[in-house]
């Protein structure tokens, strides 16, 4: 796997991780298509879809994924960068 990091990314040396969550840095590191194949968002009982309270004696199968694309990731970091510098977009 050849991927492209974003400059944001090279420029500030993955010391941007610690304002993303575990998927948001996943995406970076597998890249999108990896992350999404590594979710099995195709398997009804892959761990993905496990609602995190626990809950399986009501309604199950009702917990959307949220799967962060490289675009997002950069607009949260630009946005990030922007409001420690005190610019408001």
């Amino acid at each position: 796997m050849n991927m492209e990091l974003p400059e944001i990314v090279k420029r500030n040396c993955f010391a941007c991780f610690g304002s993303l969550n575990e998927a948001e840095r996943s995406v970076i590191l597998l890249g999108e298509d990896a992350y999404r194949e590594s979710l099995d968002l195709d398997n009804d009982d892959a761990p993905c879809w496990k609602i995190p309270s626990g809950e399986s004696t009501t309604f199950v199968g009702w917990n959307p994924q949220c799967v962060p694309t490289l675009d997002y990731i950069v607009w949260k970091l630009e946005n990030h960068v922007s409001n420690v510098r005190g610019e408001i977009k």
